[in-house]
């Protein structure tokens, strides 16, 4: 019997040209006491938030996505044990669609924005794994397909062997402030045969 180790995991993406609201945003989100990485790739930043992905709550996740559209286009991923995915997308503070596609269960709700084909998003909902799906479609996003595949646990664990990627803004207690780590390697996701 072969066991492949699944992975969860949330995060949030906003495509802004304004880093310093989406500092703000960042501040606004994270719990007290819990931290949370931003990774810029302009014009997308990516969060990760440790409350968000801690919590998996689909309602928190799209409360947050809200706010995040308030900048600009915002999308969310989340995918349990890599067989189940929710993502959604937000534009102007309003949920323009959302999905979740798994073995328990399966819906699409709104209307994909008329940038993005409904065929190809459909075929890459039903992909398996998961964070092949993921991939997919932070592609047609214009997303870096290896920020939309990585969650609060995967940025921890290469903060905590210093090899977070190339530059991060990372917000924790005692206070928010904003540290900047640069020149480090790119994010790559994991081997799942590992």
């Amino acid at each position: 019997m072969y066991y492949l180790p699944v992975r969860s995991f949330v995060n949030l993406h906003v495509r802004t040209k304004n880093a310093d609201e989406v500092a703000s945003l960042a501040e606004q989100l994270r719990t007290p006491g819990l931290t949370l990485y931003v990774v810029p790739d302009e014009p997308w930043f990516s969060l990760y938030d440790e409350g968000l992905e801690a919590d998996e709550s689909r309602r928190d996740l799209l409360t947050a996505l809200e706010q995040a559209s308030l900048l600009g286009r915002a999308a969310t991923f989340m995918v349990m044990e890599d067989e189940q995915l929710f993502w959604a997308l937000a534009d102007g503070g309003k949920i323009v669609y959302r999905s979740a596609v798994g073995p328990e269960e399966t819906w699409k709700r709104g209307m994909l924005p008329s940038d993005l084909d409904e065929v190809a998003v459909a075929a890459a909902e039903v992909g398996e794994p998961k964070t092949a799906s993921v991939r997919a479609l932070a592609r047609m996003l214009g997303l870096e397909p290896d920020h939309a595949v990585t969650g609060f646990g995967d940025l921890l664990e290469m903060d905590e062997e210093n090899q977070l990627p190339e530059t991060v803004w990372v917000f924790e207690d005692p206070e928010i402030q904003l540290q900047v780590f640069a020149e480090r390697p790119y994010l790559e996701e994991k081997d799942a045969s590992s």
